[in-house]
C-alpha cells in the first residue's frame, strides 16, 4: 500500500443520536491526511465534506 493513501482515510464518529432507519446522522468526522474536521448533522453535510477532501487531495501536487 502507497504511503499518500492516507489522503483518503477519514475517521468518522457518530453520536448516540444517529438513527441509520429514521435517516438521522450526527457526529463528527475528520480526514486523516490534513487533520481537517467538521461535525455534521445529516448525511449530506457528511458526503459533502468527504466529497470536498477527496476532490481537494485528488488534484496533482503541484512541483516547485
Amino acid at each position: 500500500m502507497e504511503g499518500s493513501n492516507y489522503r483518503f482515510a477519514f475517521v468518522i464518529q457518530f453520536r448516540p443520536k444517529t438513527d441509520v432507519e429514521a435517516g438521522r446522522f450526527e457526529g463528527k468526522v475528520e480526514h486523516i491526511a490534513s487533520y481537517e474536521a467538521t461535525r455534521f448533522s445529516s448525511l449530506e453535510e457528511l458526503l459533502n465534506f468527504i466529497a470536498k477532501m477527496l476532490k481537494e487531495f485528488s488534484e496533482p501536487e503541484q512541483l516547485p
